[in-house]
Parts: structure tokens; C-alpha cells; sequence
């Protein structure tokens, strides 16, 4: 009866990764896509928070210790910032490569092919 149960758990456990085997490479690509996009815009809203923050930090600073620290943290922000949007950047180029639409449908025509044998 124990080991009846515990399949039946691990069966269950199991069954979400089963559906998402049966999922094709385009629709994978499209969900991480999809993901990824909907991040992006607030993960940019706390790099300029941060940016903000170490502008007004620099501004306040009454010596030069602080002001290095300030200048640090806008350094950062600005690499943040720039890092965040390239991979958005990316996406979008990863997207219009391999024509992935925001449904998460990949054109297979765009795809390159293998042939073998001389059946293609």
C-alpha cells in the first residue's frame, strides 16, 4: 500500500514536466521570451531607483569620501542599466531571428534544415 502511494506522488509530481515535454522549442523559447519581457521594465525601474538614489547621495555628500561612494553607486546604476537593456536588446534580437511572436510560435521555415540521405 506504501509503495502504491508513493508512486502515485511521484506519478503526480511528474505529470507537469510530461506536459511540458510534449511543448515544441519555439513555444519554450516564446514563454522564456514572454518572461524575460515582462522582468525587464521593473527591473529597469529599480536600476534608475538605484541610479537616482547614488545621484542624490553624490549631491548630499559633504566630502570627498562620501562623494566616492556616491560616484560608485552612480557607476553601477549606469552599468545596471546598460546590462538590463542589452539583454532586452538581445531578446528582441533572439525573437526576430528565429521569429518568435509574442503567441510564443516559432516559424519552423527559418529554421535550417538537415538532410540525410537525399530525403529532406
Amino acid at each position: 500500500m506504501k509503495n502504491i502511494l508513493k508512486a502515485s506522488v511521484v506519478a503526480g509530481a511528474a505529470l507537469p514536466f510530461l506536459a511540458l515535454g510534449q511543448s515544441t522549442f519555439g513555444s519554450i523559447l516564446g514563454t522564456i521570451a514572454n518572461l524575460i519581457n515582462a522582468i525587464i521594465p521593473v527591473l529597469i525601474a529599480l536600476a534608475l531607483a538605484y541610479f537616482i538614489y547614488g545621484v542624490f547621495k553624490f549631491i548630499m555628500a559633504s566630502d570627498a569620501d562620501k562623494k566616492k561612494d556616491a560616484r560608485s553607486i552612480v557607476i553601477q546604476g549606469v552599468i545596471g542599466l546598460f546590462v538590463i537593456v542589452s539583454v532586452w536588446g538581445l531578446v528582441g534580437v533572439i525573437q526576430a531571428t528565429f521569429g518568435i511572436g509574442t503567441g510564443g510560435t516559432l516559424d519552423g521555415s527559418q529554421l535550417p534544415s538537415v538532410c540525410t540521405g537525399g530525403n529532406c
